[in-house]
């Protein structure tokens, strides 16, 4: 019966650390993510774009909708090659706008609106709050499941009685 608990308690464990590795993960590719973002408005060159087309892209889930406005910008860069790139805006573009952009010129194709906010939004904090949460409540599952498993594995191991038969046992 104990053994079956120590393995319970590894399987556990695992699962555990999977979650929290999974957090972790996360939250590292969020914030390359915002990282790139900032040093693309910070460092990032200067082309004046011209919107090609405007859509706008609807998810939901639950029965909750999220909509996010999305075009495709066409621009030259310094080098002169011709770059198409779809970036999310809450200004409204038509067809034939010029919109500035700031780009990396390694990554052209990721430029984003110069006009764009340089801070995060609230529901990045909320995301990253969320994951860190995750990450926690993984690496305390993974704690939990570890310590069953070698408290029942001590317990096994114990001059062969576990605790629930040395009461039976005579001297």
């Amino acid at each position: 019966m104990s053994a079956v608990g120590g393995a319970f308690g590894f399987v556990f464990g695992a699962f555990g650390l999977l979650f929290a590795a999974f957090g972790i993960g996360m939250l590292i590719w969020m914030v390359r993510r915002t990282s790139a973002y900032k040093r693309t408005l910070r460092e990032g060159l200067v082309a004046e774009a011209r919107c090609l087309e405007t859509f706008v892209m609807h998810r939901s889930s639950n029965g909750h909708g999220h909509s996010q406005r999305r075009q495709i910008l066409g621009f030259r860069t310094s080098d002169g090659r011709d770059v198409r790139a779809q970036v999310a805006s809450d200004q409204l573009y038509v067809v034939g706008d010029i919109v500035p952009v700031r780009y990396l010129p390694h990554r052209p194709e990721q430029a984003v609106p110069a006009a764009a906010p340089p801070g995060l939004g609230v529901m990045s904090y909320l995301t990253g709050a969320v994951l860190v949460v995750f990450t926690c409540i993984g690496l305390f599952f993974a704690a939990l499941g570890f310590g069953l498993a070698v408290f029942m594995d001590s317990s096994v191991d114990d001059d062969g009685t576990s605790p629930e038969q040395s009461w039976t046992t005579e001297p």
